[in-house]
């Protein structure tokens, strides 16, 4: 299964990034070509037998590798080009349930038709919407068409350096656009009436008809809906913190984990049907059909999917009598999901899912046999303990590319939560049929939301503990690859192939080879990065392994936005960093440069190599001439960028000449009219906002 995958998957990526649909007719003709060329060989090769059978492996692969291609390229999201920074009316089906932010509530809208003052498009794409609390407090529900009357923008990446590419992320979703529901949007909604079949089983539905039966806090209430319905639209930022921080945000998505635990419970409540049917097909068919509905309830994620397709196969082919290898089995699984949805090997939770799952399946044997007590209880220990390792040696590449941290205390929280989690998952399946019933209700309710208070007070004594997070971890794609590869053929080492012990030493030579040789450049050379975050400047210099940051901002916020970018992207492991608020009256000094007031909202910036004026506030030809001179003699020092940090006044230097040498840049932190009116008045200008940070290396 693995030589069909590998070359699907990389099929599929390729298509995503590097072909268009105007390259589909090659993409039909090729693998016609080579499927005749195969034919061919085969019936040669009943001839001969000794024909060289590499060639038709090699074909094969080219083969699938071009399905691939052709597979990711028809199933790429594309823009559909709806007008913009315009009124318009959206009609569409509302996907998820609409999460509270302090402004607004979210939720996805796959639009079906949109209406703009001379166009009427039939469309099918994704929409995030922002609507206000609406009046009579009646919220979308998932599956219901509604009818909004607002703006249509387009989604764009921060300009930031070191922020994520918001734009592809959310295009993989086949999502482009935002959508914000004017205050009158309530007078033009249409909620269609939905068939009582429909509304019974859509997802929502059945989540809120459960959940509905659970009484108790928050806190509590939220994570029994994510850890049993899969619904984390109602988790707070405190509780995703403490789960992060703890090592345990894992447990917050269902993944299999929870199915298996779920397997398990219905195993023993379906026992009683072995004694009617002896084949046990009845049992067999009743177990997989409850676990492809409780997928159907969570909204089908890739780590459900993947579970329930693999206690599928299991299921079929113990029915069958036969034993499949759990690799293999977890292999087809990934290989027809992406085949169903290639987009989903973009997905991180798709990535993170199948490494754990392979890594439990090939380290956990051997991690196993490490230490062996004797006493039931420190095995039983001991074997949690090392299905974690297992699991969190294989991520771990990933999460440190994706993530930039990795928990420490993983192991310690699988140790604590999974029992109450256990207890909780049987607890619950154990008693749908009774609250549904409404029989015990309030006892199952009580049990459920004691063992969530009891799992979330451990998360968060977890949390508080100092070092629970290793942040500042910093991994590239070469490096990812690297380890990636290191880890598939040490595993590959472990099952006798000791030949792969050399790659792996050539391997890890490559890398640290790589990491001596990036040192060593960046010791040699020096960059400026100016950047804008929520409606601050930030201005940071380097010379070598040392940085030093300075800061305009108005409020705390901008500041903890400024110092996180500092955190994440400028790893105190690789740079020794040095953070300058700048303030009124104080001459702000670094380890490499130094910030110098000049005048009423002016600083002089000057390092080694590069020299600026930060402008903040009324700025004329006095300013200028105080700092470098007199304006008008040609041969004037002239600074190598200027900064309009806020809203600056600039009276009479357009006029100047030397000006036009002058890299002018407005860093984000002003309002869409000052852009326009300076853009119109200077002919020279930079836009953080919407070229990305000013980036100079030298």
């Amino acid at each position: 299964m693995l030589r069909v995958l590998v070359p699907f998957s990389g099929g599929v990526l390729t298509g995503f990034r590097w072909f268009t649909s105007n390259h589909m007719r090659e993409l039909i003709i090729l693998p016609l070509i080579l499927w005749v060329l195969i034919t061919i060989i085969f019936i040669w090769q009943s001839r001969r037998p000794r024909a060289h059978t590499w060639l038709i492996s090699l074909l094969l692969c080219l083969l699938i590798f071009i399905i691939g291609v052709g597979t990711g390229t028809r199933s790429r999201p594309v823009d559909p080009g709806l007008p913009v920074d315009q009124w318009v009316l959206v009609r569409g089906e509302v996907c998820g349930s609409p999460s509270s932010e302090s402004y607004a509530h979210i939720f996805d809208l796959k639009v079906h038709q949109l209406t703009s003052a001379d166009t009427i498009c039939r469309v099918s794409t994704l929409i995030k919407c922002y609507l206000s609390t609406p009046g009579d407090s009646l919220l979308p529900a998932s599956g219901e068409i509604w009818q909004f009357y607002g703006t249509l923008v387009a989604i764009r990446n921060s300009g930031n350096p070191g922020s994520p590419d918001y734009r592809s992320i959310m295009g993989r979703k086949n999502c482009w656009y935002r959508f914000y529901a004017s205050g009158d949007a309530i007078g033009f909604r249409y909620n269609r009436e939905i068939s009582g079949v429909r509304k019974s089983f859509s997802p929502a539905h059945i989540r809120t008809l459960v959940s509905e039966h659970w009484h108790g806090s928050l806190d509590e209430v939220s994570l029994l809906k994510a850890v049993c319905l899969g619904d984390r639209s109602s988790l707070t930022d405190d509780m995703r913190q403490a789960y992060t921080a703890a090592g345990g945000m894992h447990l917050l998505a269902v993944s299999g984990l929870h199915v298996g635990l779920i397997w398990w419970v219905l195993q023993y409540m379906t026992g009683w049907m072995s004694l009617i049917f002896r084949k046990g097909i009845e049992r067999t068919v009743l177990v997989v059909g409850l676990l492809w509905f409780y997928a159907f309830v969570t909204g089908f994620s890739s780590s459900v999917c993947r579970s329930v397709t693999m206690f599928s196969f299991f299921s079929a082919s113990r029915m069958m009598g036969e034993r499949g290898h759990a690799l293999n089995v977890i292999l087809t699984s990934a290989f027809l999901l992406v085949l169903i949805e290639p987009g989903r090997l973009m997905d991180v939770g798709f990535q993170l899912s199948y490494a754990a799952i392979i890594g439990i399946i090939t380290l956990h044997p051997y991690v196993r046999r490490v230490v062996r007590p004797k006493n039931r209880i420190l095995r039983w220990i001991w074997e949690a303990t090392s299905v974690s390792l297992a699991a969190q040696l294989s991520t771990a590449p990933l999460v440190i590319y994706y993530f930039h941290q990795l928990p420490i205390y993983s192991l310690v929280s699988s140790l604590i939560a999974i029992p109450i989690l256990s207890l909780l998952i049987a607890i619950f399946v154990c008693s749908v049929p009774f609250v549904l019933a409404g029989i015990m209700e309030g006892l199952s309710s009580f049990v459920l939301v004691e063992l969530a208070r009891l799992m979330n007070r451990s998360m968060e004594y977890l949390s508080s503990l100092p070092g629970a997070v290793q942040s500042g971890l910093q991994l590239d794609r070469f490096s990812l690859l690297i380890w990636l590869l290191v880890l598939l053929l040490g595993i590959i080492s472990l099952y006798g192939r000791r030949r792969t012990l050399f790659p792996v030493g050539l391997l890890i030579s490559v890398l640290l080879l790589g990491n001596a040789c990036s040192g060593l450049k960046r010791r040699s050379s020096s960059e400026l990065v100016i950047a804008h975050f929520k409606g601050a400047s930030m201005l940071t210099i380097r010379e070598g392994r040392w940085v030093d940051h300075y800061c305009w901002y108005r409020d705390s916020s901008s500041r903890d936005y400024m110092k996180a970018y500092r955190t994440l992207n400028w790893s105190s492991r690789i740079y020794t960093n040095h953070l300058c608020e700048v303030e009124e009256g104080v001459r702000a000094a670094g380890r490499i440069s130094v910030c110098t007031q000049v005048a009423e909202g002016a600083w002089l910036f000057g390092g080694c190599r590069y020299e600026g004026l930060v402008l903040t506030a009324y700025v004329d030809e006095q300013v200028w001439d105080s700092v470098y001179g007199d304006s008008a003699c040609h041969r004037a020092k002239r600074p190598d960028f200027v900064l309009l940090s806020g809203e600056p006044v600039m009276e009479g230097l357009q006029e100047e000449g030397w000006m036009t040498k002058v890299d002018l840049l407005i860093d984000g932190s002003n309002r869409s009219w000052y852009k326009e009116r300076m853009k119109a008045e200077w002919d020279r200008i930079y836009l953080t906002d919407r070229y990305g940070a000013y980036v100079k290396r030298w």
